[in-house]
């Protein structure tokens, strides 16, 4: 399974962390999408970051391969237990991506991906830590600037950005 993580996923270190099999695809861009925070997030004391369509907007990310195992890992820190299960605190979907950096030695191409994106509940701008570790893993994984200022000037609870 293809996955496109954003957000605190980008963050390669964290990602490895929780899952190590992942092979590493490259940098992928969700076409007319944009960031937002539909709920609350008690790991990160502010808002849980979700998918929002915006019409000429991109979510920049990076695209994994995912084994079984690592699957069952990124399920259980996303909280979802399966299709319709009232417990979930996301929202499972696939997508399209454009990969435009790919790391496998392949040409540019779209590709159908695995999404997660957090379910509507009360919206509240994200900690100042979340947009650390998000701002962090951009860097990472060298997003595109223009990108990378947006991210950065994402407000965050108290006021502050980075």
């Amino acid at each position: 399974m293809f996955y496109f993580a954003y957000g605190t996923d980008l963050d390669p270190t964290e990602f490895r962390a929780r899952c190590p099999q992942s092979r590493e695809i490259g940098v992928a861009a969700l076409p007319d999408h944009r960031l937002h925070f539909p709920a609350y997030s008690e790991r990160w004391s502010g808002g849980a970051v979700g998918l929002a369509v915006a019409h000429g907007h991109r979510v920049w990310g990076y695209v994994y391969q995912l084994d079984p195992q690592d699957l069952v890992a990124l399920e259980r820190e996303e909280v979802w237990f399966g299709e319709g299960d009232p417990r979930n605190r996301v929202e499972r979907s696939t997508g399209m991506v454009e990969l435009t950096r790919p790391d496998d030695g392949s040409i540019p191409r779209r590709l159908r991906v695995t999404l997660y994106a957090a379910r509507p509940t009360q919206g509240e701008a994200p900690s100042a830590a979340w947009l650390e570790v998000a701002v962090r893993g951009a860097r990472a994984r060298t997003l595109p600037e223009e990108y990378l200022a947006e991210l950065v000037a994402t407000p965050v609870a108290g006021g502050a950005t980075e």
